[in-house]
C-alpha cells in the first residue's frame, strides 16, 4: 500500500512538470542617462495579482532587475491579454534613490520589445507596442461614450477659418459669406451695420452736404442716396433740425426747402437711412410726442420706450436738447426741468431706436 502511494505521488509530481509556463515577452534595452552616459543601478517592477491569458495566476510580487552599463534584459507576463488587463508598476533606482517610475502595458510579442513600446503615457486610453497591441474599447471607460455625445459633431457645412454656426441637428457649420461681413445671431451674414444695404454702403449716411448751389436762390438740393424709409431724413441747416413736409419736402433723393431759401454761407448737413434692416433692432424717426406745450407742462409721453435709452434725442424747435440737463426720459415719457418747459408754439421733434 505504501509502494502504490509513493508511486501516486510520483505521477502527480511528474503531471505538474508537464504544465506549460504562461507565455513571456522580453523587453530588452539600453538605457541612458540624461547626461548621455549609460545608467547603471536597479529597475524595480511590481504587480498585484492578474490572470495571464492561459489561465495561469500570476501571484503579487516585486521583482528587482540589475542594469549593468545601461543594459536591461527582462520577460514578463504579457498583461494587455490579462483578465481583468494589467499593468506593471516600474520604478528606477540609482546611487541609492528612486530616479523616476512609469508604468509598463505589456503585450503579447514573439520579438523582444523596447521599453517606449511598453511605457504607458500619462492618460492615454490605448496600450503601447506593436500594432498588434490590444487597444482598450470606448465602453469600457466609463461615461466616455456619453461625454462624447455632448459634443457637437462636425457638420456638412463644416469649413475651417470661419465662424462657427450651429446648424439645425446640432452639427457645426461655416458660416457663408465674405470673410468682412458680419455674422447675425440666426446664422445669416451680411454687411455689417445691415443686411441689404448698398455696396459700399453699410446701410447709415451721417452729415452728407447734398448736392446743390446755396447762393439764396435755388431751392432744390439732392442727396447721393435714395433714403428708405424717407422718414430717416434728419436734414439740418446752420444746426437746426428742421421739419420735414413743413420746412422742406422729399421725393426720393431730391429735397426741396419750404421755409426760407438757403442763402450763401449756410450750411446743410443731412442724415438717413438707406434700407437698413438690424434683427430685433427698430427705428422711430421725427416723432411728436403727446403732450399739450403751453409754458406749463412738463411731461410729455412717446409712443413706444426707448431701447437702449440713449438713443433717444429730442429737438425742441430744432435744437438738440442735453438729456440730464433740458429732461429726463423714464419709459416713455420725458419730463422737462425748469427753464426748459416747451412754449406754446414749440415744436418738438424725438428720434429712438426700440426693440424688436
Amino acid at each position: 500500500m505504501l509502494r502504490c502511494s509513493r508511486c501516486l505521488l510520483g505521477v502527480t509530481l511528474f503531471g505538474v512538470q508537464l504544465l506549460a509556463a504562461p507565455p513571456l515577452t522580453t523587453i530588452q534595452d539600453i538605457l541612458y542617462r540624461a547626461d548621455g552616459d549609460r545608467f547603471t543601478g536597479v529597475v524595480i517592477i511590481s504587480w498585484k495579482t492578474f490572470e495571464a491569458s492561459d489561465a495561469s495566476n500570476i501571484a503579487s510580487e516585486v521583482a528587482r532587475v540589475t542594469v549593468t552599463n545601461g543594459n536591461l534584459f527582462v520577460q514578463l507576463v504579457p498583461t494587455t491579454t490579462a483578465n481583468p488587463p494589467a499593468t506593471y508598476a516600474v520604478s528606477y533606482s540609482s546611487s541609492g534613490r528612486t530616479q523616476f517610475t512609469e508604468t509598463w502595458v505589456v503585450p503579447a510579442s514573439t520579438v523582444p520589445l523596447r521599453v517606449r513600446d511598453v511605457r504607458l503615457a500619462p492618460g492615454a486610453v490605448a496600450t503601447p507596442g506593436p500594432p498588434s497591441t490590444t487597444t482598450v474599447q470606448m465602453t469600457d471607460v466609463v461615461g466616455l461614450q456619453s461625454a462624447l455625445s455632448l459634443r457637437p459633431a462636425m457638420g456638412t457645412g463644416f469649413a475651417a477659418s470661419r465662424a462657427a454656426v450651429i446648424n439645425s441637428i446640432g452639427g457645426l457649420d461655416g458660416a457663408v459669406g465674405n470673410l468682412s461681413d458680419c455674422l447675425h445671431v440666426d446664422g445669416t451674414s451680411g454687411a455689417c451695420g445691415s443686411s441689404i444695404a448698398p455696396a459700399g454702403n453699410a446701410g447709415f449716411v451721417d452729415n452728407e452736404v447734398p448736392g446743390g448751389a446755396v447762393n439764396g436762390a435755388n431751392t432744390i438740393f439732392t442727396l447721393a442716396n435714395t433714403p428708405n424709409p424717407p422718414s430717416s431724413v434728419a436734414l439740418y441747416r446752420n444746426g437746426l433740425l428742421l421739419r420735414q413736409s413743413v420746412d422742406y419736402t422729399l421725393s426720393a433723393n431730391s429735397v426741396t426747402i419750404q421755409a426760407g431759401t438757403p442763402q450763401s454761407g449756410d450750411m446743410l448737413l443731412a442724415s438717413y437711412r438707406v434700407a437698413v434692416a438690424l434683427p430685433g433692432v427698430g427705428f422711430v424717426d421725427a416723432e411728436m410726442p403727446s403732450g399739450t406745450p403751453n409754458g406749463v407742462n412738463t411731461v410729455f409721453n412717446l409712443a413706444q420706450a426707448p431701447n437702449p435709452a440713449g438713443s433717444l434725442a429730442v429737438y425742441r424747435n430744432g435744437i438738440h436738447l442735453r438729456s440730464g440737463a433740458d429732461y429726463t426720459a423714464s419709459g416713455n415719457a420725458i419730463t422737462f426741468t425748469a427753464g426748459a418747459v416747451p412754449q406754446t408754439g414749440d415744436v418738438l421733434q424725438c428720434s429712438y431706436r426700440i426693440a424688436q
